[in-house]
């Protein structure tokens, strides 16, 4: 499966025979200002700067930085050497406009049908509302979202990411698809990526974390060798890219434990930037370095398989740049 691409549970196959008994869920349609075709292969931003002669360089940059250019209805680009090829379709919106009628400066849908809503979720957005006092939160604000087209709907809560992480969060729009996603999720779910940035350099490129994780009194989580005290936890990573002083890592889970990363990184000694609460010392870009890439899971009503990324933010590549 194409990693860098989200597949719609709504999207026919070619061959009829490959197509899912099952009815597939109704997306909303998303809104798009403008449309390109490519008719030759090229890169991205040369494409855009030939198709978008009236807008500087600078303006056209700002469209992929500010996420409103789309791939064939399905997939958000961000990089200015994205390779194109001819028959793919480029959408334009406005950085004013969103795709499916959400505005808020921390929250974009990705996806959405009758059943699910898959959203980007910025570093320093809640979730859910753990504190019970009334904080702004992913949850709420989707809530809200749907209030506004018929007062009867809500948002059902599936899974979390922490505050300070961003990335794929996904919310269930019913009953039915919340109790299918949470009755097996970590056997629904087919792939967990994330991209963190810790302190130093690991010593192996690649190398599993397996060990049990508990929480202690004051919500803080541990890593043990002691099955007896907590859940086991395994995380795999890849060292992408490194400099004198920050790791940038891959990493896929086979558990999704609370604080799972956070705790596993900081157990090798090289704890995420930006994550004070689990050792680091130091905060370079202002967040904490913990993206949540690639979410592929089980449709909880099609049962199609459907996979989302969300490209890692430009300041986690920037701090690779610097001299």
């Amino acid at each position: 499966m194409n990693q860098r691409q989200f597949n719609h549970p709504q999207k026919r196959s070619n061959n009829r025979n490959d197509q899912n008994s099952s009815a597939s869920p109704k997306a909303s349609k998303p809104y798009h200002r403008r449309q390109l075709w490519v008719t030759e292969s090229c890169r991205l931003l040369e494409f855009l700067l030939s198709g978008l002669k009236e807008q500087s360089a600078a303006s056209v940059k700002a469209l992929l930085r500010h996420r409103c250019i789309i791939l064939n209805d399905n997939q958000i680009l961000t990089q200015f050497d994205y390779p194109l090829e001819p028959g793919n379709v480029i959408s334009i919106i406005s950085q004013n406009e969103s795709r499916f009628g959400l505005f808020h400066p921390k929250l974009k849908i990705l996806f959405e049908d009758d059943y699910i809503i898959v959203v980007h979720k910025d570093s320093g957005l809640h979730s859910v509302d753990s504190t019970h006092g009334g904080c702004d939160n992913a949850a709420a604000i989707l809530d809200s979202y749907l209030k506004k087209r018929d007062p009867q709907k809500r948002i059902y809560i599936v899974h979390r990411l922490d505050r300070d992480t961003s990335g794929v969060l996904v919310f269930a729009k019913c009953r039915e698809a919340q109790n299918k996603l949470i009755a097996d999720w970590n056997e629904r779910v087919l792939e967990r990526t994330y991209i963190a940035i810790i302190e130093g350099k690991l010593p192996d490129q690649k190398g599993t974390i397996d060990s049990w994780l508990y929480e202690d009194c004051h919500k803080i989580v541990h890593s043990t060798d002691d099955p007896s005290k907590g859940l086991r936890a395994i995380t795999h990573y890849e060292v992408l890219q490194s400099n004198q002083t920050y790791s940038r890592l891959k990493l896929n889970l086979e558990t999704g434990r609370t604080n799972q990363i956070r705790v596993h990184l900081q157990s090798l000694g090289h704890p995420i930037i930006g994550d004070e609460k689990y050792g680091s010392r130091v905060n370079p870009i202002d967040r904490m370095g913990l993206h949540a890439l690639t979410l592929c899971f089980r449709h909880p009503i099609s049962q199609q398989t459907v996979s989302f990324t969300d490209p890692e933010p430009k300041e986690f590549g920037d701090l690779f740049e610097r001299p």
